[in-house]
């Protein structure tokens, strides 16, 4: 054989190793990864990111002891509502959530807001609209 093909061969055997050890470790330690809780060095701090599509999310967001939801997609992120009774619970699969539509929610906050004068969850759900909108 060749000298050169020889050489070629055994930078290969050398350094292909190393690059796939190197991305083992890249994926195995999350670098750059942001998924579950991440502190940064201030008061903010990433709660729980939900995926709606491939182009859009949610995020709650601790900022101090204030939680935000956050939607995310191709623009700007948008500030959706700020979360005044939000616990942040260890994910530990106990948690019992009740799913309901959207529509249901605005027919139900339409007679509790009746009762308390108040229309914000038809605020909500326009931006929720605008938002989910924008992402497609």
């Amino acid at each position: 054989m060749d000298r050169d093909l020889l050489l070629a061969l055994l930078r290969l055997l050398i350094f292909f190793p190393l690059v796939l050890g190197l991305a083992y470790l890249t994926v195995r330690f999350g670098l750059g990864r942001a998924t579950g809780r991440v502190a940064g060095p201030g008061q903010l701090e990433l709660i729980e990111r939900l995926p709606l599509s491939s182009k859009s999310n949610l995020a709650v967001v601790r900022c101090g002891g204030r939680y935000f939801l956050i939607g995310q997609g191709e623009g700007a992120p948008v500030l959706l509502a700020e979360l005044p009774d939000y616990q942040a619970l260890p994910a530990t699969g106990e948690v019992e959530v009740e799913v309901c539509s959207l529509q249901s929610l605005v027919e139900k906050d339409s007679t509790d807001s009746r009762a308390r004068g108040q229309g914000r969850p038809a605020a909500w759900l326009a931006k929720w609209q605008r938002f989910i909108s924008h992402g497609d």
